[in-house]
């Protein structure tokens, strides 16, 4: 009897170890999940030809208003490149599908980089350059909302198809606390919960008439404004504070979105 009381107990040691080893490997999984491992610093980023679109009156326009919107930022042809390389990547975007909850969103996303081994061509590349390049001019003009801003490597390519894709109203910095999304959640969601600032710009048609639109819901909730989707358009808003929607659209919509990630200072 004692002899099978020690063996007994010698699986529950056992066992109990297990269960330890595996919750720190979870914990430890959690702890390390982010796409921000080989993020660099704004000065990194400096891409001079971005100086000839944002304005330090655009950087004090995000700061009062949470969202600064910039139109035709792309020239003709390189817009019209950018286009063609994003649908060069149509194979791998039905390929990869889209990587969320359909519930939520319904787009088909790609993580790309300057460095890819995918054939980004030189127009999509200066779209990656220009967007990466946002956190040095904020800097530049002391953008006050945020500071201590990362820059991730990748951006990411978004398609909605013609056939009802959509993406429900959402901010796009986690405010949810540790409470509420219990710890696991909370420690896997550290790229989302610093987010400060988003950057969007849009490679369709400059002349877009096909639905696809951004929805901003103002501070009050009671209204919002629906921006068009033109080529070209590059949209920077608060990470934290705008609450926004994308509504279907007719044609294959094409999006470029890159997050920077700091501390918010308000």
């Amino acid at each position: 009897a004692v002899m099978n009381f020690a063996r007994y107990l010698n699986i529950d040691k056992v066992a109990l170890s297990l269960v330890s080893v595996s919750a720190v490997c979870i914990l430890g999984e959690a702890v390390t999940r982010t796409n921000l491992s080989d993020a660099q610093n704004p000065k990194d980023c400096r891409y001079p030809p971005l100086s000839n679109v944002i304005t330090e009156a655009h950087v004090r326009e995000l700061e009062e208003k949470s969202v600064v919107i910039i139109h035709d930022i792309l020239s003709a042809p390189i817009l019209q490149g950018a286009r063609e390389n994003v649908k060069g990547l149509s194979k791998v975007m039905n390929a990869s599908n889209h990587q969320n909850d359909s519930d939520i969103r319904q787009d088909q996303i790609l993580s790309i980089r300057e460095n890819d081994t995918l054939p980004h061509g030189d127009d999509l590349i200066h779209c990656i350059k220009l967007l990466r390049g946002i956190p040095f001019i904020l800097e530049r003009f002391e953008y006050a909302t945020s500071r201590s801003r990362v820059v991730p490597r990748q951006c990411q390519l978004a398609r909605y198809l013609p056939d009802g894709s959509a993406y429900v109203r959402h901010v796009d910095r986690c405010n949810f606390a540790l409470s509420e999304m219990g710890l696991l959640g909370w420690l896997r969601s550290s790229d989302y919960r610093h987010r400060t600032v988003t950057a969007i710009l849009y490679l369709n048609a400059p002349q877009w008439k096909s639905g696809g639109e951004l929805r901003l819901f103002d501070k009050d909730d009671e209204t919002h404004k629906d921006v068009i989707p033109n080529g070209g358009k590059l949209i920077i808003f608060d990470s934290a504070k705008v609450e926004h929607q994308v509504l279907a659209s007719q044609k294959d919509r094409y999006a470029l979105t890159c997050w920077f990630n700091g501390d918010m200072l308000e």
